[in-house]
């Protein structure tokens, strides 16, 4: 079990002391959060960069996190001068992408036990990433998993992606529920900001990517998707 990262800002949530919704449906982020994914773009981004004798950084990893691909690219072309095309620039890093993928990608650390807890509760389940849905979608089914998932919602579904609520508040629509009555699993501080402006029940789960980050109001920070409180949040 990995720990917490020591230097993230775990203020405790104010709304997290008002009497609330016992959530019923569990909704999860994907890059970092459910695969090593993250771990993965920073490996294709440095082999992007290497070429130029740059690195990848702290600093550009923090903004980016949970962003949509085309915010996150553009991010990456301005802070590192690239004289490349976001698209350009995008193709690139998928390449590498999949160059790396098969050999890297691993669920993150209790996944599978929460998702097996979960339906043995019978409590519904989805995902709501800054990614594509078809990209999501075929990562999952790579596992046999399609079918454990009620809703699988890409960024590149909603206009406004997370840090705006925007795609919490359309996944909770499309399952027919209050957004209150969600527990969201994020890792990024980005997609904890999207959960909390929804009314979400707000979980952090920080990995060694999210170093720095900030995870104020969130209701919950967990040090793996193993951690005993997740549960408990949902009366287990």
């Amino acid at each position: 079990m990995h720990r917490r990262p020591d230097t993230v800002n775990d203020t405790p949530s104010t709304h997290s002391q008002i009497t609330r919704p016992k959530p019923t449906t569990v909704v999860f982020d994907l890059d970092g959060l459910i695969f090593n994914t993250e771990e993965i773009f920073l490996e294709a981004t440095n082999q992007l960069l290497a070429p130029l004798g740059k690195k990848q950084t702290p600093e550009v990893v923090g903004q980016i996190m949970g962003q949509p691909s085309d915010v996150s690219t553009q991010i990456l072309k301005d802070y590192h001068s690239l004289t490349d095309s976001v698209i350009e620039i995008r193709a690139q890093l998928d390449q590498h992408f999949d160059c790396v993928l098969d050999s890297i990608l691993a669920f993150m650390p209790g996944f599978e036990e929460l998702l097996q807890r979960l339906k043995q509760e019978n409590i519904p389940r989805a995902i709501c990433t800054s990614s594509s849905a078809d990209y999501a979608t075929n990562l999952i089914d790579r596992f046999g998993y399609l079918n454990e998932f009620e809703l699988i919602f890409g960024g590149d579904q909603i206009e406004n992606g997370k840090p705006a609520p925007d795609a919490y508040l359309k996944v909770a629509e499309l399952l027919k529920i209050d957004p209150s009555t969600m527990l969201v699993l994020e890792d990024s501080e980005n997609g904890c900001r999207a959960a909390i402006a929804a009314g979400a029940f707000t979980v952090a789960v920080p990995a060694s990517h999210n170093m720095g980050q900030s995870y104020e109001n969130v209701d919950l920070i967990a040090d793996t998707l193993s951690d005993p409180g997740i549960l408990t949040a949902l009366g287990l």
